[in-house]
């Protein structure tokens, strides 16, 4: 009767280690599957990251139009030398080129964001 105990004690505990084995063999394999997609996940955002990189820089944001006519108007002003307009043209210009300016650029932060 001991030896039968003996045998199937044996015969458990092959089965634990060969059980085991492969767990161990399952999880190597799934960790280097793991491995392997992460890998392919950061070289796939690195290319999407590059193509809109691409997108971003060619989308072009026209300047206001009214930017355009007050520089026209600055110039022709000067030109016939009526210095107090063009001051006050020259003034509004400044202010009206730095609230485009900053305009423009929180159009391509958003263009990049989105």
């Amino acid at each position: 009767m001991r030896e039968y105990v003996e045998i199937g004690q044996e015969h458990m505990q092959d089965f634990y280690r060969e059980w085991e084995e492969r767990f161990k063999e399952n999880e190597e394999e799934s960790l280097e599957k793991i491995q392997g997609l992460q890998i392919d996940h950061e070289q796939q955002m690195e290319s999407l990251n590059r193509k809109l990189d691409r997108a971003v820089e060619a989308a072009k944001i026209k300047p206001d139009a009214r930017l355009k006519i007050m520089q026209n108007n600055e110039k022709l002003v000067a030109v016939n030398e009526r210095i107090d307009e063009a001051m006050n043209y020259r003034k509004e210009l400044k202010a009206f080129e730095v609230k485009e300016a900053e305009r423009v650029e929180t159009l391509k932060q958003k263009n990049a964001e989105n």
